[in-house]
């Protein structure tokens, strides 16, 4: 039946795009057919000839799908371009057939109602609905129902409406919200990527630019003034290898971070920088976004002391109390320079303080009255306090631009995604209680006897509103485990024993019951709870002396309204978690661009730069010497310089496209100019566009190490077709004493795990490791079949 991620006890499946609408259109075609059992007993009761119930059931099925049609568009798409005709021929068979069975067919009023707000437009629909309702008051006067029976017809007149309003308006709010939070990812990565840009021209576009005006320069300088080409050609090694090391730094800053390992790192950090530290970490696991925010104030808190303070002693606390975390960095290199202050102010802890405070913490940084520098960062770990400030800190950062206010408007819709689901299964609720509470009074029980009912009455409301809203508390992790089926005993108490107390008077909200049956049980043995409750009921009204179409109707009335109390309950607990998640899956789509951008910078980059570098040295060395041979090299160096530029935007917009070949042939010229013998074989053909970027890396990647780790005098370059596989072969003499090689170290950086998950991508495998003869081998093997297809 309708379990919506929570069958056989399974957890929420957030992560999906979107809600099955297969079992939101189960269990209100459910509902809808109990109701029409319900209505179908009265027609029943009648007695009427058999054509007029052939012609009663029919009815039923034609405004059951017409119901299905209104409630979930999807459905008979065709339809839906003449929803208003659908919806006065609606009108048609809820009041044509009275004429024929009176006001035993009034209850099929309701889905008109409910139709009106689905259909149109939400002022007219609600103006529409509220017509109906005074309609049905109108009926019901029209066909002599006395006070007692008016009363609960129109209270029913409004909640059955509001009850398929509910089911159809939540299934589509939340596949709603499942779009909104991809929007939401999108409009993220799209932010990250505006900053990888900032970031890369910041730290790489003036390096780049300044070793090509320098080689141009040591160019002309070459065969007029070598001495002079060569102070310039040792500056463009010294911003070459900065940049180089600026490229990792990137890399390394891009990974996602933690506090806990930020916070190891210190140690060792402070210790190679003769600052004493004192440590103490006593958080556990954070939530992902509040764990990165840290562990990013903690690191730029240590740069800053590193870069401007005169510290000797720095102490570090994180520790969590009263469902808040702090983290403190204090140093005592505050009293020898006063620009400390300034310069963490203007600097990273400034972009930072924006960054907690949309978790709802603070962060400062001043002085203390011991003449210490402090950092401080405390961030409340409750989900609604951090909620209520990123909503406000989105409202202040709106002004900034259009995508910005784009994201504001689009969190403020989705926010009333999961008010609106609860506001809606409240209504209900509290529509059940006054509704039995209505039917009671034809019983007459008296002032005594009905104010008891209605206190049994009230207990049994609340404990359903706790058994159906505990997930917006903070005890509803305790709630969950055995207060739930305490809570469920509890029910079961008070909806038996006033059998025993008052008889007839009482007709409980069973219904309630096997509802939270199905909430708090798992499903082996919700069911077969939900069953055995709805027969006991049917038993207990039996033995109290209920009659027979009173028996059916509230057996009915039962079991749709448990339907109607765990569906509700599980999509308005659904949506609040959807809602939640938004925040996580950006982030996590962040993380995901950020480890792209990493492997990128460092595969594309890190190649380019070593080159430079090793040409550069070349040129240094041949420029008195042979000054045309190393103009000759010079060009080269302009062209990867060139190249590199090229590689900062591809990277920074995501968009660069790689090729075996073209590496091959750039790898050839390479390795040449280095003096190392270069043996290249392609015989693969052409490759799937994913396959021939991810070859074309792991070459550039592994000539990089070649050139920067090995003293190899020859490499041998293969690829070829293998059966339904492509296989590159990077083979070099250069294995160093202990039979090693840097890329095959665990320790050796992030270049083979960015090669292992760059293969892995694309069904591949990769090897790397020393040959028998004494060589290095790095091997990667993919499969083409499922890139074909």
């Amino acid at each position: 039946m309708f379990r919506d991620g929570y069958a056989d006890g399974e957890p929420v499946p957030v992560g999906s795009q979107e809600l099955p609408p297969r079992k939101a259109i189960a269990i209100t075609a459910v509902v809808l057919v109990g109701f029409f059992v319900i209505d179908g007993s009265y027609v029943w009761a009648e007695d009427p000839p058999t054509w007029q119930l052939a012609a009663a059931l029919l009815g039923f099925v034609l405004i059951l799908v017409l119901q299905l049609g209104h409630s979930f568009a999807r459905l008979f798409p065709h339809l839906t371009r003449y929803r208003y005709a659908t919806w006065l021929l609606q009108g048609l068979l809820a009041y044509l057939p009275m004429m024929q069975f009176g006001v035993a067919w009034c209850g099929m009023t309701v889905f008109l109602t409910a139709s009106a707000v689905l259909v149109f437009p939400a002022a007219v629909g609600w103006l529409l609905f509220g017509l109906c309702v005074a309609g049905d008051f109108v009926l019901f006067k029209h066909f002599g129902l006395n006070w007692f029976d008016t009363v609960y017809g129109v209270v029913e007149a409004v909640l059955i409406p509001l009850v398929v309003i509910g089911l159809s308006r939540m299934s589509s709010m939340i596949v709603q919200l499942h779009r909104s939070r991809a929007e939401l990812a999108h409009l993220a990565v799209d932010g990250e990527r505006l900053r990888f840009a900032r970031d890369l021209h910041d730290v790489l576009g003036y390096s780049l630019s300044a070793v090509s005006l320098k080689c141009e320069l040591a160019y002309r300088l070459l065969t007029d003034a070598p001495s002079k080409a060569r102070e310039e050609l040792v500056e463009v090694l010294g911003t070459s290898r900065k940049a180089l090391a600026d490229v990792r730094s990137v890399s390394r800053g891009y990974r996602e971070m933690s506090l806990s390992g930020e916070a190891d790192a210190a140690v060792s950090m402070l210790a190679a920088a003769g600052i004493r530290a004192d440590v103490r970490y006593d958080c556990g696991q954070l939530p992902g976004p509040v764990d990165t925010a840290l562990a990013a104030v903690l690191r730029e808190g240590l740069t800053n002391m590193l870069r401007h303070s005169k510290a000797e002693h720095c102490v570090i606390r994180a520790e969590v109390q009263d469902a808040t975390v702090r983290l403190s960095l204090a140093n005592d290199g505050v009293g020898r320079t006063s620009r400390t202050a300034r310069s963490v102010a203007d600097g990273g802890l400034a972009v930072l303080q924006r960054q907690i405070g949309a978790f709802g913490g603070t962060l400062r940084h001043l002085p203390d009255a011991d003449a210490w520098f402090r950092v401080e960062a405390v961030v409340p770990l409750s989900e609604p306090a951090r909620a209520a400030s990123a909503s406000r800190s989105a409202r202040r950062v709106a002004p900034d631009g259009d995508a910005a206010a784009g994201q504001v408007c689009e969190s403020r819709q989705a926010d009333m995604v999961p008010r609106a689901a609860a506001a809606i299964a409240f209504a209900v609720l509290v529509g059940y209680f006054v509704a039995m509470s209505v039917k009671a009074l034809p019983y007459e029980p008296g002032p005594a006897r009905f104010a008891a009912v209605e206190v049994w009455f009230l207990g049994a409301l609340g404990l359903q509103l706790a058994q159906s809203f505990h997930w917006r508390l903070p005890w509803s992790a305790w709630w969950a485990g055995t207060p739930g089926c305490v809570a469920l005993g509890l029910q079961v108490v008070l909806q038996f024993v006033p059998f025993l107390l008052f008889g007839k008077d009482w007709l409980g909200l069973s219904g309630f019951v096997a509802g939270s049956a199905l909430l708090v049980l798992p499903a082996a043995a919700a069911w077969p709870v939900f069953a055995a409750v709805i027969a006991s009921d049917t038993v207990a009204l039996y033995a109290v002396g209920t009659v027979t179409q009173e028996i059916i109707y509230d057996s009915a009335y039962d079991v749709i309204c448990a339907l109607v109390v765990f569906g509700l309950t599980r999509m308005a607990q659904l949506a609040n978690e959807l809602h939640w998640s938004r925040a996580e899956i950006a982030r996590l789509a962040v993380i995901t661009e950020r480890l792209r951008f990493a492997r990128d910078l460092h595969d594309l980059l890190g190649f380019s730069l070593s080159a430079i570098t090793l040409k550069c040295e070349l040129v240094r060395r041949l420029a008195e010497d042979k000054p045309v041979q190393a103009q000759e090299e010079l060009t080269e160096v302009l062209r990867i310089t060139r190249q590199a530029l090229a590689d900062v935007r591809s990277v920074a917009g995501g968009t660069h496209r790689m090729s075996l070949s073209a590496e091959a042939e750039s790898a050839t010229a390479m390795l040449a100019g280095v003096g190392i013998a270069a043996s290249v074989r392609l015989e693969c053909g052409e490759l799937p566009a994913d396959v021939d970027t991810v070859l074309a890396t792991l070459l550039r990647e592994g000539l990089t190490n070649v050139l920067r780790h090995s003293k190899a005098k020859q490499c041998t370059i293969t690829a070829e077709r293998a059966g339904d596989a492509v296989r590159l072969q990077l083979v070099n003499d250069g294995v160093d004493g202990t039979d090693t090689s840097v890329l095959d170290s665990s320790g050796g950086g992030s270049g083979i795990g960015n090669l292992h998950t760059r293969v892995a991508a694309v069904g591949g495998h990769l090897t790397a490791g020393a040959c028998a003869d004494g060589w290095f081998e790095l091997s990667a093997e993919v499969g083409l079949e499922p890139a074909a297809a």
